[in-house]
């Protein structure tokens, strides 16, 4: 897990600069980019990049899985795995397949069915997958390393970007585009007429969060696989940094997207992220210091 610590650091200053800059220059780079809300391509990786966030807690399913089917655990804790792995599933099914069709994805095009039925599949998918690639690990506290990498994904999706979305109900740069009496907010600065706002254009909530970007935290559960199981897997270990690498890639190219789709400023898409990171490097932190919970501590 030391090995974790430099690129964790690394990704984790990334979001510190995009923070900085983005709290000076939020606007001057939406407009420099041309967003918009019509950008296709932008539009397509906001529908879709959320399975692959959520596909590491499908994934980590997967492994909850796996342990229910080892007859060395106690009947009560098998029962209670085959819980955890259906409500990953079952979580990361519901909030993915929303995205399809929502109004952050390809909104109107089909019914909302269509796109749940298609994280269904993708997800059971990687559920099945973590099964696998899961099923030989005999580490007796790897049930401990799935919960705080769960942990870590509630903590910084729920109390963190929906909690912030409800403080500052900061307006997204496509409805400043469109109606001259939205004005622009710094991301510290709450929109305390929002609720006019809404009922003078007709807008929905949704319309006001864009501080922080949920889609830059969720994509960002990706960052879990490479930290937090290597702890108990070998096969994931010899991986670990490649694995970071395409990690922190598709992550930045999901965050670009949504500032190109209008949807956020580099601010939003810069703490969504370091939300997770946060969490993450201090589980990591208390994992180090644990040889019990390490495979290198065994």
């Amino acid at each position: 897990m030391k090995k974790m610590r430099l690129p964790l650091y690394i990704a984790l200053g990334v979001t510190v600069i995009g923070l900085i800059l983005g709290s000076f220059l939020d606007l001057q780079i939406s407009q420099g980019l041309g967003a918009s809300a019509s950008n296709g391509f932008a539009v397509g990786v906001s529908a879709i990049a959320p399975t692959f966030g959520f596909a590491a807690i499908a994934f980590i399913g997967g492994g909850f899985f796996a342990l229910g089917m080892k007859p060395t655990y106690k009947t009560v804790f098998r029962v209670l795995f085959f819980v955890a792995a259906a409500a990953c599933l079952g979580m990361s099914v519901y909030f993915a397949g929303q995205e399809y069709f929502g109004a952050n994805g390809f909104a109107g095009k089909a019914p909302m069915i269509v796109g749940y039925l298609i994280a269904l599949v993708v997800l059971t998918g990687v559920s099945v997958g973590g099964y696998f690639v899961l099923r030989d690990v005999t580490h007796p506290y790897a049930w401990v390393i799935y919960v705080i990498a769960l942990g870590v994904a509630f903590i910084a999706l729920v109390p963190g970007t929906t909690l912030l979305k409800a403080i500052f109900h900061r307006p997204r740069y496509r409805s400043l585009v469109l109606y001259e009496g939205i004005d622009f907010h710094a991301w510290w600065k709450p929109c305390s007429n929002y609720k006019e706002l809404m009922a003078q254009y007709s807008l929905t909530s949704e319309e006001f969060k864009s501080f922080p970007s949920g889609h830059s935290c969720e994509i960002s559960l990706l960052f879990l696989v490479p930290t937090f199981l290597p702890v108990v897997s070998e096969k994931i270990r010899k991986i670990q940094i490649p694995l970071f690498v395409c990690t922190a890639v598709l992550a930045l190219l999901t965050m670009f997207c949504r500032i190109l789709a209008g949807a956020h400023f580099l601010s939003d898409v810069s703490v969504g992220a370091m939300l997770i990171l946060v969490f993450a490097i201090i589980a990591n932190e208390v994992i180090l210091h644990n040889p019990k919970l390490s495979v290198e501590g065994e």
